[in-house]
């Protein structure tokens, strides 16, 4: 263990995580790529059908539902969940024949999947609130006295 200058150890420094702020930033960049392409689709919802030759009853829940993604994904709320969600999105693109943005998100949502949300995502907080509440119930239950 180091000493300081007084000669008191002092416990080792973390290494900082630089995929988590890589994670982070990849999920806050998809969520608003998520979240510009359907209110592109949603403020001319004509435009976006001639261009992508899908019908207009279909591109609306997709874009509702890119919309709902990107921001759940912008605070990075269940980053894990939305992640699988946009695997099944991905999915649903590819059958109607949008390819090669229904590959990226398909990527990027094993991705989120796998690694969470990262810096800065709300699952973290969430998760600490968990585990206080979890050793405080452990402290104060009859079991531990």
């Amino acid at each position: 263990m180091a000493t300081d200058r007084d000669g008191t150890a002092v416990p080792p420094r973390m290494p900082v995580r630089s995929h988590s702020r890589v994670t982070g930033l990849i999920r806050v960049v998809l969520s608003l790529w998520l979240i510009g392409s359907s209110v592109a689709t949603f403020a001319d919802p004509q435009g976006a059908t001639s261009s992508t030759g899908v019908p207009l009853g279909t591109l609306l829940p997709i874009a509702g539902l890119s919309f709902t993604l990107g921001v759940f994904l912008l605070t990075g709320f269940m980053s894990r969940v939305c992640g699988l969600v946009l695997i099944g999105l991905a999915a649903w693109q590819l059958s109607l024949g949008l390819w090669p943005v229904a590959i990226v998100e398909a990527a990027l949502g094993l991705y989120l999947m796998l690694r969470g949300g990262g810096a800065w995502a709300m699952d973290i907080y969430v998760q600490k609130m968990q585990d206080r509440v979890r050793l405080k119930s452990r402290l104060s239950s009859p079991e531990s006295s």
